[in-house]
């Protein structure tokens, strides 16, 4: 009976594991959820969106993703988590999103990455820069004051 028990035990701990193995996850970052894909974000970027698609997954399954600064210099020290969120999914989805928002300072520039993970297992990475937005040229304001004359 003892015998039996831990088999079962260990049967579900298998299927668990093969389970988070065969969900695949697409990810792609933009600048909302019909924004185009991109690697490279401003400092100034209000919400940060990882858009994700999954195949493979079940109700049930837990999707966490988590965004670690890289590399954002005295900013914070090296691979620091700067937020996480974990969604209970439902099935297979060809629109799911996290969205980051933008700290009170803005975003330091720096390199980032966004790890998905399904069950505690990693799937996948998404990589991106953040850079200083630019400023307006000299030229640029002038004659945006010139028009409001």
């Amino acid at each position: 009976m003892k015998r039996t028990f831990v088999l079962f035990i260990l049967s579900v701990i298998c299927v668990t594991a093969a389970r988070a193995a065969g969900v695949n996850v697409k990810v792609t970052m933009t600048t909302g959820p019909q924004g185009d894909p991109t690697t490279t974000f401003a400092t100034n970027t209000p919400k940060l969106y990882a858009m994700f698609k999954t195949k493979g997954a079940t109700a049930g399954d837990k999707i966490r993703g988590v965004l670690i600064a890289e590399d954002v210099g005295d900013a914070a020290p090296a691979n620091t988590k700067v937020l996480e969120k974990t969604l209970d999914m439902e099935g297979d989805t060809d629109d799911g999103d996290f969205n980051f928002s933008k700290p009170t300072k803005g975003w330091p520039a720096g390199k980032y990455r966004v790890e998905i993970y399904v069950n505690d297992e990693l799937a996948t990475t998404a990589k991106f820069t953040i850079k200083a937005a630019k400023k307006k040229s000299t030229d640029e304001e002038e004659e945006e004051s010139s028009d409001d004359e």
